[in-house]
C-alpha cells in the first residue's frame, strides 16, 4: 500500500513537472490564456473571415503575417510615403502554413507589394525549420505564380527579450531560421529586409526601448520599421 503510495505521488510530481515544462516553455500562464484564444474557431477564424469579404483592392500594398503585422496601424503609418492603397493582412497567432493556406485571398487584390513577415509563432511551437522553408517556398510560388508584376519582400523574423518575460524562444534560433529566410530571397531573387538587426540592444536582445512584453513592436519599435521599407515605398 506503502509503495501504491509513493509511486503515486512520485508519477503525479512528474506529470506536474512536465506541466509546469510546458507552461513555461509557452512563457508563463498568462501567455498559455493567450494563446487558448488563438483557436481556429476563435478570433483567426473570424479575421481571416472578414478579409475573404472585404472588397478587391487593385494595385494595394500588403503587409502580411502574424501578430507583428496585425499590431500595426499600416495604413496610417506609411499612406503619407505612398499613393498605393494600403491594407494589413496579419493575424495573431498565425504561422507559415497559415498564411500559406490564405494566399487567395492576397492574390486577389493583384498587390504591387507583399510585406511578409511571418515564423515565430512556428519556432515557439518548434515547428521545423525545413518545413518553414517549404512553405515560404508556397507563399512566394503562389503570389508571384498568381501576378508576375507584385514585389515580395521578405522580413526577418524580430528578435525577443527573454529577459522582459519569458517567450520560450531563443535568439539563437531565430538567428538561425532567417540565415535560412535570407537564402530563400536570395534563390528568388527577391529583398530581404533585416528587422532583427535593428532592433536588438548591445546583448543581442530585443531592446526594451522596442517592446513592453518582449516580443511585440511598441511604437518606436513600428518607427523602426517603417524606415527600414520606405525605399521600397518609392
Amino acid at each position: 500500500m506503502r509503495r501504491t503510495l509513493v509511486f503515486s505521488i512520485l508519477l503525479n510530481s512528474l506529470f506536474a513537472g512536465m506541466i509546469g515544462y510546458m507552461v513555461l516553455r509557452l512563457g508563463g500562464l498568462k501567455y498559455v490564456f493567450y494563446r487558448l484564444g488563438q483557436t481556429e474557431a476563435g478570433p483567426y477564424a473570424h479575421r481571416k473571415s472578414l478579409f475573404e469579404k472585404l472588397p478587391v483592392q487593385k494595385n494595394t500594398i500588403v503587409f502580411l503575417g502574424d501578430s507583428q503585422v496585425e499590431q500595426c496601424e499600416w495604413e496610417e503609418l506609411i499612406r503619407p510615403l505612398t499613393a498605393s492603397p494600403v491594407i494589413n493582412r496579419g493575424i495573431t497567432g498565425d504561422q507559415v502554413k497559415g498564411v500559406a493556406d490564405r494566399i487567395g485571398e492576397i492574390t486577389r487584390h493583384q498587390p504591387s507589394r507583399v510585406f511578409l513577415c511571418v515564423g515565430i509563432n512556428d519556432l515557439l511551437f518548434d515547428h521545423s525549420h525545413t518545413d518553414m522553408e517549404r512553405h515560404y517556398y508556397d507563399i512566394i510560388r503562389k503570389l508571384r505564380g498568381s501576378n508576375g508584376q507584385t514585389q515580395v519582400f521578405i522580413m526577418s523574423i524580430p528578435p525577443v527579450n527573454n529577459e522582459v518575460r519569458h517567450i520560450g524562444v531563443e535568439n539563437m534560433e531565430i538567428m538561425e531560421m532567417n540565415t535560412r529566410l535570407q537564402q530563400i530571397a536570395r534563390n528568388f531573387a527577391i529583398p530581404y529586409i533585416d528587422l532583427y538587426n535593428r532592433l536588438t540592444d548591445s546583448s543581442g536582445n530585443l531592446s526594451r526601448i522596442y517592446t513592453k512584453d518582449g516580443i511585440h513592436l511598441d511604437a518606436d519599435g513600428y518607427l523602426v520599421w517603417r524606415k527600414l521599407i520606405e525605399p521600397h515605398l518609392k
